[in-house]
């Protein structure tokens, strides 16, 4: 197996997820199943770096394939694409090669600890939000209780949502505030073989019931006193979630960028078929499938402007944001023209276009969200 054979395979998976899109569009809860096909397929193994058994080089060789296969895998589901893209971001920290001493041999043990879960089968998501806290995790009140005799043992507390991957994940990431610091610190979780019932910390506080990506199983928990460990560096959460590069934003938006794909070809075919029958579109619909397509054609150029950053290896947070946020804007407006074309036909839900109308919707809300991204670029545009 390869990034090569991964690449191969993936639109074929995507296929057969796509033959399944009226019943997929439809759940509302994830299937395991799918997360096992993506494992089979060697998906989870593209954030892992070479040394440790998996496939990630580093950011200018291996980060636009990653991208271009959640853009693939995207077009047949975009809900269990987005949740499995989780996995992908949250292991950069760990792909960080050394950090300064004394810290480095502990970090280097525990890299080695977290890499063989995911050579062992594991999936690993992230927990980061709390309710309140608008997205941005400096506002985190989570805290963390060192345990007697372990210096990187934590037992957390605190309210958390937007769990995506809940029940299919072993491992999630978090962020909380350690007993007698001020600032939040990474965290990572076991969580597999917990109950939800709070018997062993972990309480189920409200299941995901999203109007798009309704499948990806964001759940909100309340955490009291649950086994945490820290990251091995502690207190540089900010310099090793630097070294994805802001990834995870592009990762987030080459989903979307599938379903664009997904949403134009169909439409691209209804359209074609409806000529084919001496069926003409009305006025409005002519501009709104020209503007589509013009817009559709923007979205791409601005997600192939980010690969271009990617590939050379160098990190620009302000292009990825950038691209993220014009794609979010632009996505909601595709769709909503399709729509319109489409008719009465697309506020079904044996239509699939009204589904990924919501889908998209999911991009601005995704970290980090609307108004704390337009605070970041309005920032970055007046200190430049």
């Amino acid at each position: 197996m390869s990034v090569t054979s991964i690449m191969e395979a993936a639109p074929k998976l995507a296929e057969e997820w796509a033959s399944q899109r009226e019943d997929r569009q439809n759940r509302t809860k994830a299937d395991p199943a799918d997360y096992q096909s993506l494992r089979e397929l060697g998906f989870n193994l593209m954030a892992v770096p070479v040394e440790f058994g998996g496939y990630w080089e580093d950011l200018s060789r291996s980060g636009r394939s990653l991208c271009t296969v959640l853009r693939m895998l995207a077009k047949g589901d975009p809900s269990i694409t987005l949740s499995s893209s989780m996995h992908q971001g949250v292991l950069a920290s760990w792909r960080v090669p050394s950090v300064p001493e004394p810290f480095n041999e502990g970090f280097q043990q525990q890299r080695k600890e977290v890499f063989s879960t995911v050579a062992d089968g594991c999936w690993w998501g992230t927990i980061v939000s709390e309710p309140g806290s608008g997205g941005d995790t400096g506002l985190t009140r989570a805290a963390c209780i060192p345990e007697e005799g372990g210096s990187l043992k934590f037992r957390l507390s605190g309210q958390k949502h937007f769990g995506s991957g809940s029940g299919l994940t072993s491992f999630m990431t978090t962020r909380a505030v350690p007993h007698g610091e001020t600032a939040p610190d990474l965290f990572f979780m076991e969580v597999r073989n917990h109950p939800w019932d709070g018997s062993t910390g972990l309480k189920l506080a409200a299941e995901w019931r999203g109007h798009g990506m309704k499948s990806t199983n964001s759940h909100a928990f309340e955490f009291t006193d649950f086994p945490a460990t820290r990251i091995a560096w502690p207190g540089h959460q900010a310099e090793l979630m630097n070294n994805n590069s802001s990834l995870g934003g592009i990762s987030f938006t080459s989903v979307i960028m599938g379903v664009i794909d997904a949403a134009m070809e169909y439409s691209r075919e209804r359209l074609k078929a409806n000529l084919a029958r001496g069926s003409r579109l009305r006025s409005l619909q002519q501009v709104d499938w020209t503007m589509a397509e013009q817009e559709a054609w923007l979205i791409d150029q601005a997600w192939e402007g980010a690969m271009r950053v990617v590939d050379t290896g160098t990190q620009d947070r302000r292009v990825m944001l950038m691209c993220k946020e014009n794609v979010a804007r632009l996505s909601e407006s595709v769709l909503n023209r399709l729509c319109r074309i489409a008719g009465g036909n697309s506020y079904t839900w044996y239509s699939p276009l009204g589904a990924w109308f919501e889908d998209v919707r999911a991009l601005g809300y995704l970290r980090p969200p609307w108004a704390l991204a337009y605070d970041n670029l309005y920032n970055w545009s007046v200190e430049s």
